[in-house]
């Protein structure tokens, strides 16, 4: 029974991203007004990456097929694939589920925690560009939302983080720490 239940996560995992987004929206829209500009923008980091998985996995989806193929040049009917649904889930579950959460909650701390967010999310968004051009595809999944969202989200918040001179933007040390 346990094993079962664990393999349907790893097949439906991502169809809980349109559920989980639309409950933190309900709980953070709210708060806008009472927080300042860059603490309300920790608490989107994540939201806005589940819509980049949402469009990778579901609408409209295809980001596997499209790796696999397009980039590594293999069959997705092969037994064996290089990104599959358990590769997928583990790396969306450490590095995007568990990872920007837990660094957004941090950067509340100190916000060198999540001072990484936006230049990932920028790389993350390139990475796509980069993938369409080598995969012949630049309208492959997760582009759209990269550029639409992230990038645009990654600009504030260095742009935020700067001139509140909280960071530098090339070495995230504390201005006035003189690092």
């Amino acid at each position: 029974m346990k094993n079962n239940y664990i393999e349907w996560v790893k097949d439906n995992w991502q169809k809980s991203a349109i559920l989980v987004l639309v409950y933190i929206l309900i709980t953070v829209v709210p708060l806008y007004s009472k927080l300042n500009l860059i603490d309300f923008m920790l608490l989107l980091a994540f939201p806005l990456y589940l819509v980049h998985e949402i469009e990778e996995y579901i609408l409209p989806g295809g980001f596997p097929e499209f790796f696999n193929e397009n980039l590594l040049k293999v069959n997705i009917n092969n037994k064996i694939l290089p990104i599959d649904r358990e590769v997928i889930f583990w790396i969306n579950l450490v590095y995007i589920w568990l990872t920007i959460p837990v660094f957004s909650g941090l950067g509340f701390l100190n916000i060198k925690f999540a001072a990484w967010i936006p230049y990932f999310f920028i790389f993350q968004g390139l990475s796509h560009l980069g993938m369409g051009i080598v995969g012949k595809k630049i309208l492959n999944a997760g582009i759209r939302s990269s550029f639409i969202l992230h990038i645009p989200y990654s600009i504030i918040m260095i742009n935020l983080s700067t001139s509140a001179r909280i960071l530098h933007p090339l070495n995230l040390c504390r201005l006035e720490m003189n690092c």
